[in-house]
């Protein structure tokens, strides 16, 4: 996701779940394709190199577990809470949670 308006359409429309560091909105959309979108405000950290780690790390669990999410799917991760300190299997098992009902095994 790239544009502001589908980032507005997904905030207006999508299906939110909650843990404890993150928010994820999910919709469906049009095309095949899984998209990803992040939201990691100046709120949540004030410094650029952990709010850029809490993003690299998102979009690798994306990577390496796309193929188990539905297609044309449209995926909204905010950050809730600074998680920079986790480590990348603290963050799989959290985000597993959360999407357990959306991915295959």
């Amino acid at each position: 996701l790239r544009r502001r308006s589908e980032f507005s359409a997904l905030f207006k429309s999508g299906k939110r779940i909650h843990s404890e560091y993150l928010t994820v909105i999910l919709s469906t959309n049009t095309s095949d394709v899984r998209r990803l979108g992040l939201v990691v405000g100046k709120k949540v950290r004030k410094e650029a190199v952990r709010r850029n780690r809490m993003k690299r790390l998102l979009r690798e669990f994306f990577r390496l577990n796309k193929h188990r999410l539905s297609a044309s799917q449209d995926i909204l991760i905010v950050a809730r809470k600074d998680f920079s300190f986790m480590k990348y299997r603290d963050l799989c098992s959290e985000l597993e949670e959360v999407l357990a009902g959306r991915m295959k095994a």
